[in-house]
């Protein structure tokens, strides 16, 4: 059986287009214990909360992520307040951040822990644009306070890479190893 080690609505989706059949159970790793240089945190993040997982289940697969938001060496993780989502957004605007998004896939047969970068450039912001975001999105449980997904607001003006991994999976990549 394939476990996915996250509460994320968005990788559950994204899941959902490589796997017809699993189940979602989250780990519980204490994030703010774990200590990474910047590039690898997200996979760093991701094999412990597929070891965590794995302890209890380990007859099964278990697929973990997790994704960062990186600017001018900078994690904009997800923000706890409007307010830190709006301050976020306007850092982002008018600049190319990187989204880095860690993902494992461990089993008894492989481990496989890898990540995918892909670069990130912000249309120019305006204030009002910010506030409707800010007001009208969940920004709260996003990496960076924004969902690529999120239709309606002209965030981003390009993309390097890949538009799922930016959602929180990479699936292209991710497919490769399942």
């Amino acid at each position: 059986m394939y476990i996915l080690a996250s509460k994320s609505p968005r990788r559950e989706e994204l899941l959902k287009k490589l796997i017809d059949n699993f189940v979602v159970i989250p780990s519980k790793v204490d994030e703010s214990k774990i200590c990474a240089p910047i590039e690898m945190l997200p996979k760093v993040l991701s094999l412990a909360k597929a070891q965590d997982v794995f302890k209890s289940h380990p007859h099964d697969t278990i697929i973990a992520a997790d994704t960062v938001v990186i600017l001018n060496g900078k994690i904009f993780g997800k923000p706890h307040t409007k307010e830190v989502a709006y301050q976020m957004l306007r850092e982002l605007s008018n600049q190319t951040h990187l989204v880095i998004t860690g993902f494992t896939i461990l089993s008894q047969e492989k481990l496989i822990n890898k990540s995918v970068v892909t670069k990130v450039q912000f249309e120019n912001l305006t204030e009002e644009l910010i506030y409707q975001y800010v007001n009208t999105c969940n920004p709260l449980d996003k990496a960076g306070a924004y969902g690529i997904q999120d239709h309606g607001f002209k965030l981003i003006k390009e993309i390097n890479g890949s538009y799922y991994n930016v959602m929180g999976l990479p699936i292209e990549e991710l497919k490769l190893y399942l």
